[in-house]
């Protein structure tokens, strides 16, 4: 059932809606649609793994911190190894839900059950752990790939590039000095960039035009389509490129697979190192 609202004649959830029928039938429909493909799929795997299984078949107006608490107390039992962290991203996507449960008239009052939650886990990293690939590492790494697998991590580690944006890249977007960041591709979902100043072309330094030269002749030397690909011209799944290819490579030079943020992270100590000057590693971070 539902009910109309008297005063702005809104049409609104019943207020004995269970937790699980305004998740799926109204929050998600309503607040994720405008979400990133990744930032969906998250949500989906919060909600599925921790939060319906213990929360949802309660009614949302009687949910209560203790409740919550409870809840969140039981999953990080139930996965020893769940990072703090992550327990936060499962509070704050929590604090969402009420958030839209309070706006849409289900709470008693204003007051937001997820706030006096304590979230708990086990530590991650300590402050100031950095997982990234020195320089050295880099050149290690880029001498035992294949042609294609070695552009792909240059392109990483030289030009800072995510993993949604290297599939996204094309070869119009491919100046010989700089690279176009124009999308962002999750799965077979197209994004624009992540921000702004993340869509702003960035530098190619002289490293990586020289791979990026010789990549290209192994192609055929294209002028268009995507830049990385297998063969059939679809982007290439970058996960399964890591895994099956570079994962063995780096591991067999006995260092840690830190996956693709570990090219990125460690970028303008590595650039410095290459001779960079402060305007190039500004415009490759794309920092304002």
């Amino acid at each position: 059932m539902a009910d109309i609202n008297a005063n702005n004649r809104e049409f609104i959830p019943s207020a004995g809606t269970l937790l699980r029928t305004f998740v799926t039938d109204e929050y998600f429909p309503r607040v994720t649609r405008d979400l990133r493909g990744s930032t969906r799929r998250g949500y989906r795997a919060i909600w599925n793994n921790y939060i319906e299984p213990k929360l949802g078949h309660l009614r949302v107006r009687d949910i209560r911190t203790f409740d919550i608490q409870r809840a969140i107390d039981a999953v990080v039992r139930e996965n020893a190894d769940l990072k703090r962290a992550t327990s936060a991203r499962v509070k704050s996507f929590l604090s969402g839900i009420f958030g839209e449960a309070i706006r849409c008239g289900l709470r008693k009052d204003d007051q937001n059950p997820v706030e006096s939650v304590k979230v708990r886990g086990v530590k991650g990293r300590a402050k100031g752990e950095t997982f990234a690939y020195s320089l050295t590492q880099i050149r290690s790494i880029l001498n035992v790939l294949p042609l294609l697998p070695k552009a792909v991590i240059a392109t990483a580690s030289f030009a800072g590039l995510r993993e949604g944006e290297l599939r996204g890249l094309e070869w119009p977007d491919y100046a010989g000095d700089s690279l176009g960041v124009s999308r962002s591709i999750w799965r077979s979902v197209v994004n624009r960039p992540k921000t702004r100043a993340s869509a702003q072309a960035v530098p190619v330094i002289r490293q990586l035009v020289e791979i990026l030269k010789a990549y290209r002749l192994s192609m055929g030397n294209p002028t268009t389509g995507v830049m990385f690909h297998s063969g059939g011209g679809e982007p290439m799944d970058l996960n399964k490129l890591g895994q099956k290819i570079i994962r063995p490579a780096v591991q067999a030079l006995r260092l840690d697979w830190y996956r693709w943020h570990g090219f990125r992270r460690g970028i303008a100590s590595n650039l410095y190192e290459l001779g960079a000057n402060d305007k190039v590693v500004q415009r490759i971070l794309r920092h304002t």
